[in-house]
């Protein structure tokens, strides 16, 4: 297979249609193997894929670039036998990607629960994804030290998902690469931890920014779907995190004055994340993120 060199980002691959096999990826991240598992291939996994490790199932892409995902585990069970389970009980996904430790110390259960959450919250963040979890999965409590080598998984992960034209977010747009057959592909390091919007996209408005005028925090307060000094409260439980609206439609949070939900959940996680799902508002059917009081707003005919 081609690919864009390292260093080049955000990238777009196109893949053929159908694969006549599982299709191993290998990534410069020594310790990680991965898979990529036609839904019609999976009884064809070889017996290597007979260990604990995650996968997510995945849906055809729409035409505007948003797909289905369900984040799982197998441990104690292994990949192998959760993918088949899941020929019977889940329908919706056409293609599946399996990840596992490329060595003779396997991932132990609190690592492949702890990766499992960790995807979920990173994907539960991300524009163009629709999870299929019905809850949050709940990991096991792990050291800091160890979450912290752990989080090191996340970029070849999310990478080997650009590869295979399951992006998180909009790219900005970019001659394509072409894809030869052959059974393994190489997955190009990402320099940063989490994929960042292009310079062309707004993260706060999680789409391009030119595409229609911007929605702000005050918009919606103008409107009466807000009011100052409401509470907000994070939907991640990784980040558990409170801030208040204020008055300017600013945002406050840990005693510093943010602009735009984005950043205020950036001073919460550390990187970006969409700030408009990030955060949310309590209501008495539970946390509303922005993103679907900002989605009244514009359906209303101003």
């Amino acid at each position: 297979m081609d690919w864009r060199p390292s260093g080049i980002s955000p990238f777009r691959v196109s893949i053929p249609q159908a694969l006549d096999g599982p299709v191993e990826v290998r990534s410069e991240h020594s310790v990680l193997r991965m898979a990529v598992v036609e839904r019609s291939h999976t009884k064809q996994l070889h017996e290597a894929w007979d260990a604990p490790g995650v996968y997510i199932l995945l849906d055809r892409p729409t035409p505007e670039g948003t797909w289905g995902a369900y984040v799982g585990k197998a441990a104690p069970s292994t990949l192998s036998k959760r993918l088949v389970s899941h020929l019977r009980n889940r329908d919706h996904w056409y293609r599946a990607l399996l990840v596992r430790r490329d060595t003779e110390d396997p991932f132990h259960t609190s690592q492949v629960g702890w990766l499992e959450g960790r995807l979920y919250d990173v994907f539960a963040q991300a524009e163009l994804v629709q999870l299929n979890n019905g809850n949050r999965p709940q990991d096991h409590t792990m050291h800091l030290d160890d979450q912290l080598s752990m989080n090191e998984f996340l970029p070849p992960i999310l990478s080997a998902l650009h590869l295979i034209g399951h992006p998180l977010t909009s790219p900005t747009p970019t001659r394509r690469s072409r894809v030869k057959t052959g059974r393994v592909a190489s997955v190009p390091e990402r320099s940063h931890t989490f994929p960042s919007p292009s310079p062309a996209f707004d993260s706060d408005r999680g789409q391009e920014a030119k595409s229609r005028p911007q929605v702000t925090m005050l918009d919606l307060m103008n409107a009466g779907l807000l009011r100052p000094e409401t509470r907000l409260q994070s939907t991640s439980r990784s980040h558990l995190a409170e801030a208040t609206l204020c008055g300017d439609g600013r945002i406050r949070y840990d005693d510093s004055v943010y602009d735009a939900p984005s950043a205020a959940g950036r001073a919460v996680t550390g990187y970006h994340v969409n700030g408009w799902r990030f955060w949310g508002i309590e209501t008495d059917q539970g946390i509303r993120d922005l993103a679907s009081v900002r989605g009244e707003f514009e359906r209303q005919d101003w």
